[in-house]
């Protein structure tokens, strides 16, 4: 039976190093890679929030990583920004602008 228990909980700690990975690995902060824009940044927080600063504004935000590493931010409003990860980038689909590509800054 203590076999049996210490195997369930080795498991379950196994998946949950794994699935913290690809999270641990977004968090920090970002720049948008643009010129012809306002300055924009994008921060992402281990608590899953985070925010998004164009200029003067800031929009907080709750995210999170699906499948195949797809990122999504929750905006208050309710919207939702959807993107992909890449080596060291983030390009999301901000409306009203397109694709834009954040480059990360910081861990």
């Amino acid at each position: 039976m203590r076999r049996m228990v210490f195997c369930v909980l080795a498991l379950g700690l196994l998946l949950l190093a794994g699935c913290r990975g690809p999270v641990e690995d977004l968090v920090g902060d970002y720049e948008s890679e643009r010129v012809d824009l306002s300055p924009a940044r994008l921060t992402l927080r281990t608590d899953g929030g985070g925010s998004l600063t164009v200029g003067a504004e800031e929009a907080p935000f709750r995210w999170e990583v699906r499948e195949e590493g797809r990122v999504v931010l929750h905006t208050r409003q309710g919207g939702t920004i959807s993107g992909r990860q890449g080596r060291g980038v983030l390009e999301l689909d901000l409306p009203g602008v397109g694709r834009e590509t954040f480059r990360k800054t910081t861990k």
